[in-house]
């Protein structure tokens, strides 16, 4: 019975984040791996849609994260706060700088 239920346990933690990302969850970059994918010239800086947020919808940003969604693509998912009070979550292709998707406002 341990031992079966051991392995089921080992095979779900190998094929989580498969899955994850099978399904579109993506895997989530800490600050130093986004750092890097930035100097190998992967991804485009996070400030370049910031700024483009900034002057399209005025506000801030609320949350910003990096992922990696297979495929060799990676996308940032941001929160923006707009500045008559709308927030929106925001897609963007990393590596272009392009929306995917919006969502609220």
């Amino acid at each position: 019975m341990k031992r079966a239920l051991i392995g089921l346990l080992a095979f779900g933690i190998v094929t989580a984040p498969s899955l994850a990302v099978a399904q579109g969850w993506g895997q989530s970059f800490s600050p130093g791996e986004a750092r890097d994918a930035l100097k190998k010239g992967d991804i485009v800086p996070l400030r370049r849609i910031f700024q483009r947020l900034k002057s399209d919808h005025g506000g801030y940003q609320l949350d910003a994260e990096l992922f990696s969604v297979g495929n060799g693509r990676y996308e940032y998912r941001v929160e923006w706060m707009t500045k008559d009070g709308r927030r929106l979550r925001l897609r963007f292709d990393a590596q272009t700088g392009r929306l995917i998707n919006s969502i609220g406002g």
